[in-house]
């Protein structure tokens, strides 16, 4: 009985936590996560070198948007089942099948036919023509 009451008030306090916290960075400034403020944090990034504090390709877009207060999980895979289809508009999450296996690899449409991603090619992060990198499968709005 203890256990339980331990349990549903680390809960409570857990949801107070929640809902008092400061909304993100993102939100405070207006942007509501919209695409051109994912494409400018995504090109922040732009030079850090490839495997840098996790940043492979899903750890790379997994930072830009936890930064906008949008938690994607950490494979390629995985972010491609997240959020809803859509037709690569900045900011959106896009995925390549490089090698005719599956999904291997994501990056970040600009909207001006390019993507931001890390690169194992350039051994970091870059922004490259998106008919650059090879297996286009489609876009998905994580947003």
């Amino acid at each position: 009985m203890r256990q339980l009451a331990a349990v549903m008030l680390s809960c409570a306090l857990f949801s107070v936590v929640l809902l008092t916290s400061s909304p993100s960075e993102a939100y405070a400034k207006g942007y509501e996560a919209s695409g051109q403020a994912v494409v400018d944090d995504a090109r922040s990034y732009i030079g850090t070198p490839y495997g840098a504090w996790g940043l492979d390709c899903s750890g790379f877009t997994s930072a830009v948007f936890a930064e906008l207060g949008v938690y994607l999980p950490d494979s390629p895979d995985a972010q491609y089942a997240y959020g809803t289809p859509s037709y690569g508009k900045a900011g959106d999450l896009v995925f390549f099948d490089e090698a005719g296996y599956g999904i291997s690899h994501v990056g970040i449409a600009t909207g001006y036919g390019t993507v931001v991603h890390a690169s194992t090619y350039y051994g970091a992060v870059v922004e490259t023509p998106i008919e650059y990198i090879p297996g286009y499968v489609g876009a998905v709005d994580a947003y």
